[in-house]
Order: structure tokens, then sequence, then C-alpha cells
């Protein structure tokens, strides 16, 4: 099943991303929000754009480390909530998978600023509601593992678009931002945040091929 799973969830994310990538957009928005909000920054709504990128309302001007963890959150976030749930596959919890995920969901319902914000998280979080309440615990199972894939190799995908928005000339891309902060190189941060996304997915993927055994 972890095979069947990840080839579905790699269609998903990859061939058919121009139609999918709303729903890692949300989770990638949601890192910055939530780790904004830890820090004592009041952050603003979350707008999603048709070419599937986004943004978070911040200040102009805030703490140099609630700027850094933030910015460093966005492309760590679907990759770190993918990790979450091949935890919660590991403890046969495949039900907490999808109740948790419609919890962030929710949270993220009441961030959004545009229209296509609200369809975006209205569309996923009433599909997990419909599988975590009408479907089987195989079903849930199997749906659990298709999510987590989604979210690992999503994480890994959007990286891409990380690298043409920082190279076609924008100076608010997160690898910007960073490099403003740091002076480190951007190129660097993208090297970063792709080694990171990998990483996860080779290791939550290693997980779930041996959970599924």
């Amino acid at each position: 099943m972890a095979w069947t799973t990840g080839m579905v969830a790699f269609v998903a994310a990859v061939p058919l991303g121009r139609f999918t990538m709303h729903a890692i957009t949300c989770a990638h928005e949601g890192g910055h929000t939530l780790l904004g909000l830890l820090t004592g920054v009041k952050v603003g709504r979350i707008t999603l754009s048709r070419d599937g990128g986004g943004a978070t309302g911040f200040p102009e001007t805030i703490p140099w480390l609630a700027d850094l963890l933030s910015t460093v959150a966005g492309y760590l976030g679907p990759s770190a909530v993918g990790l979450g749930g091949v935890y919660l596959l590991g403890h046969d919890r495949a039900e907490w998978v999808l109740w948790i995920s419609l919890v962030l969901f929710v949270f993220l319902l009441f961030r959004m600023g545009n229209p296509l914000g609200f369809l975006a998280v209205i569309g996923t979080g009433v599909l997990l509601w419909y599988v975590a309440t009408h479907w089987g615990d195989q079903a849930q199972l199997a749906f659990g593992y298709a999510w987590v894939w989604f979210l690992l190799i999503g994480g890994v995908r959007a990286i891409t678009g990380l690298f043409w928005s920082t190279h076609g000339g924008s100076t608010t891309s997160d690898a910007a931002v960073m490099q403003r902060l740091t002076l480190l190189p951007d190129i660097f941060w993208l090297a970063v945040f792709w080694l990171a996304a990998m990483a996860a997915l080779v290791f939550g993927g290693a997980r779930m091929l041996h959970i599924a055994v």
C-alpha cells in the first residue's frame, strides 16, 4: 500500500501540481503564520494566488529572530506536517492524521484573506472531513498514507517555485528574505530548503515503507 499511495501522491503533487499545490501553499503559509504568532508578531491575513503562490501579511518591521524563524517555517511547513503524519501512521493513528490535518485547515480558514484562499481551505477541509467520517478504517489508512506522501513530495516540489521566483528577480521570496537577514546568498538558502525537504521525504518515505511491511 505504501508504494501505491506514494505513486498516487506523486501524480497529485507533480503532474497535477497546478491543481493541487494550493493545499501545499496553505501548509507553507500556515508555517509562516504559526511561527509568527508564537514569536509574538501581529500576523495579518493569508492570500493565495492563482499560480499556486501565496503571501502572509507581516508588519514592515519585525524582530530579527521572529523574521528568521517565521521565514524558515514556511518551506519546512509541509514537510514538518508530513513527518508528523509519518509518526502517527507508525503508531496506527491514521484517523488522527485526518483530524489533526482538519484542525489545522480550520485554523487557516480564519486566517484567509481572499476568496481563492477560502475555497482552497474549505475544499481540502471538506475532503478530509468526509474521509474521516464516511470511509472505513482501511480506506482511511490508504488515504492517510497518500496524504502524508503528498505533503512530503509537495514540500520538495515547492522549492522549484522558490528557485524561479528568487532568480526571476523577486526580492520578497523566502530565500531573498533569508539573504537579507543573514547576508548569506539566496542560493545557499535554496540549497538548505531543498536538502531539508528532501531529507524529510527520504526519511518519511523509508519509514512508511517499513511500517507497511
